[in-house]
């Protein structure tokens, strides 16, 4: 029975190290690119993107839009959005030999005014001898009515 590879980019080649870091590396490294990809969000730096995103990723944005990385780097150019401000919090990593997931929420703030909380899950694999962002979904949070 073959088996194929979900990531067929991800197969080793001979002659190159394809073994990822050890996971407190790992997870020292994504959390860097965790914070670079929060500042490529903000920047509108679709550069980043196409950098780090791997070209089999799916992006699912807080609308249900389903997007591959042609789309998602288009989408910068199409739909620039001006931030006053976007962080993350509560930012949590999960290692699975060469699988990083990263969670956490981010609070925004848009040039109009507009503002509101997003909770993101990006998955990160060991690609082609480093980190590439492999899968991204972000949900937007709902206030919550208070229960007096």
């Amino acid at each position: 029975m073959r088996i194929t590879p979900l990531f067929p980019k991800a197969r080793a080649t001979e002659g190159r190290d394809r073994r990822p870091s050890e996971p407190d590396e790992a997870a020292l490294v994504v959390r860097r690119l965790n914070h670079e990809y929060i500042a490529a969000v903000r920047s509108n730096d679709a550069s980043w993107f196409d950098r780090h995103v791997s070209g089999d990723a799916v992006i699912i944005l807080g609308n249900g839009r389903r997007l591959g990385k042609p789309e998602f780097l288009a989408m910068f150019e199409r739909e620039p959005r001006s931030y006053r401000s976007l962080d993350c919090r509560d930012v949590t990593l999960r290692s699975f030999g060469s699988i990083v997931q990263v969670d956490a929420h981010a609070p925004w703030e848009l040039g109009d005014g507009s503002a509101g909380i997003s909770r993101y899950i990006d998955t990160y694999a060991w690609l082609d001898s480093r980190w590439q962002v492999i899968s991204a979904q972000i949900t937007p949070m709902l206030p919550t009515a208070s229960r007096e």
